[in-house]
């Protein structure tokens, strides 16, 4: 390691999200950062790491976020704060959104004049951030600095991703207004406008987007998703056909057709597309998942144990794929092949934390202990 950092990037792991956009923008301002998960191999020891990339750093940046600092942050600060402050090499103390105060255990930088990010993609904290670290204060005043459209969307997907789909929204529109003709944003906005539960409002955001881009197979999908969740089944079949005809290798656009078509009760119809998503897609659980539940429905439990098998095979935790297959098990008179899934279902169900399904599966096994 002989390359130079323009900044030490310490923080606690659940922040590794917003840590990753910081240093994003960093690059972006022409900046180097020296990000952990970046520099250190696998194997090799976090403070022997850190130790070697001292003398190589030229600034510290201590990012905290709403959940404190880590154990490993903790680490950082001690190699960090007395060298660094020895030789005379700046310490940023940088305060995520939602962190209004320096915490108590860290009093030490209160001295400090801090950077503080009222949104990820804060516009004044980045000039200051970047001021802190190069010791120039930029061309550009941070009243000055605006945001590109791509830099809005970027923004809006990193809050909806949070929980936050009010204000991805509102950067959304943010980048609308900048590139009118931008369907990236048209799209993810009905995504958001979907998870707050505006089907209607999702699908008009679709239409715009296809009318930008009348080949923008993802809309067609997302429209697909949104009028099947309205009870438009034959209006959703109709979308993930022509997301097929667009991109032919849409594995997901074949898994959701087979849906609709299952919920119509065009079985023989769901597995064949359930077939083209596996063919597509030879991984994919939940194709397996819904084809064995098709198979079921049409009388083939041991059909149905076979794609429930292929299933946990690739994704040993699958939940529903025990529970289903305890459905099975239980159908053919396997009663002590269906316990053990159910009991399997309710461990998994549990560790996921979705405790209405693990107390459904484990009424299951009451009920077969009777």
């Amino acid at each position: 390691m002989s390359q130079q950092f323009d900044v030490f990037l310490a923080h606690n792991s659940v922040d590794k999200p917003q840590v990753r956009v910081i240093a994003k923008k960093l690059r972006e301002r022409g900046l180097k950062p020296w990000l952990d998960e970046e520099q250190i191999p696998p194997g090799m020891s976090f403070q022997d790491e850190i130790q070697k990339a001292i003398p190589l750093i030229k600034s510290a940046a201590i990012i905290i976020g709403t959940k404190g600092l880590g154990t490993w942050q903790v680490m950082e600060l001690r190699s960090l704060i007395t060298k660094f402050v020895n030789q005379k090499i700046p310490v940023i103390p940088v305060l995520l959104p939602g962190v209004n105060n320096i915490p108590s255990d860290l009093l030490f930088l209160q001295e400090l004049n801090w950077v503080k990010f009222e949104q990820i993609d804060d516009a004044t904290a980045f000039y200051r951030l970047q001021w802190g670290i190069t010791q120039v204060k930029p061309e550009l005043h941070p009243k000055t600095v605006q945001l590109t459209a791509e830099e809005w969307l970027n923004s809006a997907y990193n809050k909806g991703e949070s929980g936050d789909y009010q204000g991805a929204i509102a950067d959304y529109n943010q980048a609308i207004k900048i590139k009118p003709d931008y369907a990236a944003a048209y799209i993810n906005r009905g995504i958001a406008k979907s998870d707050l539960g505006d089907k209607q409002g999702a699908i008009a955001d679709y239409n715009q987007a296809i009318k930008i881009k009348p080949d923008y197979a993802d809309a067609y999908l997302n429209r697909g998703v949104a009028k099947s969740d309205l009870g438009d089944k034959q209006g959703a079949i109709a979308d993930y056909n022509q997301a097929i005809k667009i991109k032919p290798d849409y594995a997901l656009a074949y898994l959701n057709r087979g849906v609709a078509k299952s919920d119509l009760g065009d079985k023989q119809g769901a597995i064949a597309d359930y077939n083209q998503a596996i063919n597509i897609k030879p991984d994919y659980a939940l194709a397996y998942l819904n084809r064995g539940v098709a198979k079921k429905n049409l009388g083939d439990k041991q059909g149905a144990i076979a794609d429930y098998n292929q299933a946990i095979n690739i994704k040993p935790d699958y939940a529903d794929a025990y529970y289903n297959r305890g459905i099975a098990k239980y159908n053919l008179g396997d009663y002590q092949g269906a316990i053990a899934d159910y009991n399997q279902a309710a461990q998994l169900y549990a560790q996921q934390n979705k405790m209405v399904d693990y107390q459904d599966a484990l009424n299951q096994v009451k009920n077969l202990e009777k």
